[in-house]
């Protein structure tokens, strides 16, 4: 029990805030009440659903549509009751395991909204934790991507030096001159379109690593070259240790707090890069949920006064990215802290 009071204590609130929301998107299909493309087509751009003490329990109150011209809803006075662990709509866990139950649901007519429905009837909590999912999913594979091109390339540049440098870093220097953006909507292009969701999200993960790669190269380049010089690694190349065992028992060690701080400073980097390709339709497309394609939905000034939920997945996009980068300060600080105490 210390022991976890201790991490938690380390990687502070941001930390502990986004192991709960990954939590909550990697068991999306129990706590979501609907799966992410159940629709009710007289529902569209409802507003919250929230259920109400009644009567001694929980119940929702049944909506309907009043006025589709103007989209005004009213309650009809009747309720359902709210119940928990409850069957529901059938669904795959992580897309293996069939099963149906899931953490609170209402029989129908009624319909559980926590933040509202989309155009199609789809609740907006539900596809945010699936949505969610897929930025947690791609943001980390394509971070491991990314990390072990630029490592790779860094740790080979830095210690051979020489041609085979120069080459690297040359190579490095044109991936970064191209602008980001323009270089995924090429990659992305090259894709037909009408794979599987699957399909998209390696593309999109695949694509955001051969662009994220190079400058962290340069960087790693730059603290091999800066070690290397270092009495301890001279004492193991005058000792004859290979270059294996230079780098995995000497070099990397001494950068791995820079690059624990650099990951988490990454991630943010490959959610925006992914909700940014859904945004403009070049990622997951519908009914497969993402951030971005989730916000895409609000982005005319009508939807966003009918329906201004929709921004939610903006809203979460920033949080994410916020979590994120504090998670990193907090691993900078720890580390400055342990580097200022071994130096004593």
């Amino acid at each position: 029990m210390k022991g976890w009071r201790g991490f938690f204590r380390r990687v502070g609130r941001a930390g502990t805030l986004l192991i709960f929301l990954g939590a909550a998107s990697l068991f999306a299909e129990f706590l979501a009440p609907y799966r992410y493309d159940s629709v009710r087509f007289d529902l569209p751009y409802a507003p919250a659903v929230w259920p109400r003490w009644t009567e001694g329990h929980l119940a929702v109150p049944v909506l309907r549509l009043a006025d589709p011209v103007s989209r005004r809803y009213e309650f009809t006075g009747e309720s359902v009751p709210l119940r928990f662990f409850c069957r529901g709509e059938r669904v795959r866990m992580w897309g293996i395991l069939p099963t149906s139950r899931h953490l609170f649901c209402a029989a129908a007519p009624g319909r559980v909204l926590l933040l509202g429905a989309d155009l199609f009837g789809r609740d907006l909590f539900s596809r945010l934790l699936y949505g969610m999912r897929i930025s947690f999913l791609l943001s980390l594979v394509g971070v491991s991507l990314s990390f072990s091109i630029g490592i790779l390339v860094g740790l080979v540049a830095g210690y051979a030096g020489g041609w085979t440098d120069r080459i690297l870093m040359r190579s490095s220097e044109i991936v970064m001159a191209v602008p980001s953006l323009y270089l995924l909507m090429g990659l992305r292009s090259i894709v037909p379109y009408g794979l599987s969701g699957l399909s998209v999200a390696l593309v999109i993960t695949a694509s955001l690593a051969l662009v994220g790669w190079a400058s962290l190269a340069r960087v790693v380049r730059g603290l091999v070259r800066s070690l290397v010089s270092r009495d301890f690694v001279l004492a193991a190349i005058a000792t004859g240790a290979s270059p294996a065992r230079i780098i995995f028992r000497h070099l990397l060690p001494n950068m791995r707090y820079y690059l624990l701080v650099a990951v988490t400073l990454s991630i943010p980097a490959f959610i925006v890069g992914e909700a940014g390709l859904s945004f403009l339709g070049l990622g997951l497309s519908e009914p497969r949920p993402s951030l971005g394609n989730i916000l895409a939905e609000g982005q005319s000034l009508e939807t966003m006064e009918s329906a201004p939920w929709l921004l939610a997945a903006g809203g979460m996009i920033v949080l994410l990215v916020v979590l994120f980068n504090r998670l990193g300060d907090v691993l900078r600080e720890a580390q400055e802290e342990s580097g200022s105490g071994g130096s004593s």
